[in-house]
């Protein structure tokens, strides 16, 4: 009977102290990162890799190819620019590395991988021409796998593709090897 009066006791204990340290991890969350680069779902980053394989298609692959949607796009690694650390060099780029799926107009789902940097304004003018200008503060250029004939990103997409940290093994990554 003590054990079982014991036990009871342990499970309302940890009932009540359950609540108190999910309170501690809230009151522990990292603050949100603000960047300056739109998120990966952004219409006008779609547009804008849209646009760039429309142009590209014609010319390279010489077929009327086009993207019809895009589903599934998530955030694949975020590098926040680095000034004030000398070593090993100062990178004032913030970046965005996207993944999505597109449709494109010969009937076939293919992964897309895109990129999303700032500041990549007019002229290195970053967002200084105000509010109303029709330049962005941000550039964003993608590759659709398989189409890449020439190699332009590399072998499959490979430098606009983000690879887990060392060691880990993540669903959803590329391996190096």
């Amino acid at each position: 009977m003590r054990r079982f009066a014991s036990l009871c006791l342990s499970i309302m204990a940890a009932s009540v102290a359950l609540p108190a340290a999910a309170a501690d991890l809230q009151k522990y969350r990292p603050a949100p990162i603000k960047a300056n680069v739109p998120a990966c779902d952004n219409a006008d980053v779609l547009g804008e890799v849209e646009d760039q394989f429309e142009y590209g298609a014609p010319r390279m692959l010489e077929a009327k190819l086009e993207i019809l949607e895009f589903t599934g796009m998530f955030e694949k690694a975020y590098l926040p620019p680095v000034t004030d650390d000398p070593y090993p060099a100062p990178n004032p780029i913030e970046r965005r590395y996207c993944q999505a799926k597109a449709l494109i107009s010969d009937g076939k789902w293919r992964t897309v991988y895109y990129l999303i940097e700032y500041p990549m304004g007019y002229a290195a003018a970053d967002s200084y021409l105000g509010i109303f200008s029709p330049v962005r503060g941000w550039r964003a250029e993608g590759c659709v796998l398989g189409l890449d004939e020439w190699h332009v990103y590399g072998a499959n997409c490979q430098s606009l593709r983000r690879y887990p940290p060392e060691g880990a093994v993540l669903p959803d990554y590329v391996s190096k090897y």
